[in-house]
């Protein structure tokens, strides 16, 4: 691994446990085991660094989420989005929606991390919109955007409330309902 990406490995974990904005360009170089002269060599500026945090976690995310989907049939995919957002919010280091959190702390639309999350963010819709439409659902488009809302709102419940078997429960059932009513003549 080159020292690149393990200064971006190093740093995504700190800014998805800890903040963008609290994370210090210190502590940084401390965990990823470089000194702050390397870690400039390689990134002009701590914003830089969270570009590539939030690029990592894109393709990381995406990459994990087509592993779990497309393991099912085509019918059952857009269940296994919702199923795989249940198990990542129950995981013991669940710190929210990286994305959710950096467009938070970035909020003013023209930043650059803002755009990387609302790219993410379009990213899945259009993958969600993709298994809508493999799985023969009428509407693929109107049913991928509910399955969005379904999933976001999974992640931020569970980021707020905790994750509870209560809500987990709900979200699958919405879904449910969301493909019966696609299915249906």
């Amino acid at each position: 691994m080159s020292t690149s990406d393990t200064i971006t490995e190093s740093a995504l974990k700190l800014f998805y446990c800890q903040g963008f904005h609290a994370t210090g360009v210190e502590q940084l170089s401390q965990v990823a085991g470089v000194t702050k002269k390397t870690l400039y060599r390689h990134f002009p500026s701590k914003e830089h660094l969270v570009e590539a945090a939030l690029k990592l976690r894109d393709a990381e995310f995406m990459a994990k989420i087509r592993e779990v989907v497309e393991a099912v049939s085509d019918p059952q995919r857009p269940l296994a989005y919702i199923d795989f957002i249940a198990a990542w919010v129950q995981e013991p280091d669940f710190h929210g929606c990286a994305f959710i959190n950096a467009s938070a702390e970035y909020s003013v639309q023209t930043d650059q991390p803002h755009i990387l999350a609302k790219l993410h963010k379009q990213q899945l819709l259009t993958y969600l919109e993709e298994i809508c439409t493999h799985a023969k659902l009428k509407q693929p488009s109107s049913a991928a955007r509910q399955l969005f809302l379904i999933g976001e709102g999974l992640i931020v419940t569970c980021q707020v409330n905790g994750s509870s078997k209560d809500v987990i429960d709900a979200a699958r059932e919405m879904t449910l309902m969301l493909t019966a009513r696609q299915f249906e003549k």
